[in-house]
């Protein structure tokens, strides 16, 4: 029997954009982006426009700096009603995301997460095995994780191939 001809399934993991600094006012969770973090949400979401194989839809935690990054993208890229929030993004550690990313459906090929640090370093290590070192996502920084798998249920620890990671002050002062 032929063995099924494998696909590339594209990650973009996308740490949220410079967001306000943690308050007495403001939980956590409300934290919103400050405006050099919508600047270079807007920049690198125009970077992201000009890929082969730009995401076709993104995942966000709830959080109000990730969704708002998550938003910037969705318009540039025309995903507006393809940006979904998930509870799963805020505070989970980077095996629950694995579960997660193992649930996306197979139908997409290219999907892009909107999280936090450190889950979204720690993931990336997960997946690529790199070291940690390799692995650092300043504030709006886009890794690019490519699988040889035809199902995102086949993705398994250090399976991914790291092949792009783009952060603001490469392209933007």
């Amino acid at each position: 029997m032929a063995q099924k001809e494998k696909h590339i399934k594209t990650l973009y993991l996308l740490r949220h954009a410079k967001a306000e600094t943690q308050d007495a006012k403001k939980t956590d969770h409300e934290r919103q982006l400050i405006d050099k973090g919508i600047r270079h949400a807007g920049k690198m979401a125009k970077l992201v426009e000009s890929f082969r194989f730009p995401p076709e839809a993104i995942f966000t935690s709830t959080a109000a700096r990730a969704h708002e990054t998550a938003r910037i993208f969705g318009e540039t890229l025309k995903l507006s009603d393809k940006v979904i929030a998930d509870d799963t993004f805020y505070s989970a550690s980077h095996q629950t995301y694995l579960q997660r990313i193992q649930k996306f459906p197979d139908e997409i090929d290219s999907l892009m997460i909107v999280g936090h640090n450190p889950v979204l370093e720690d993931l990336l290590v997960l997946l690529t095995s790199r070291s940690p070192f390799h692995c650092k996502m300043p504030t709006c920084a886009l890794a690019s994780v490519h699988f040889h798998v035809t199902l995102w249920s086949e993705i398994r620890p250090a399976t991914g191939i790291l092949r792009v990671m783009l952060y603001p002050k490469l392209f933007i002062d």
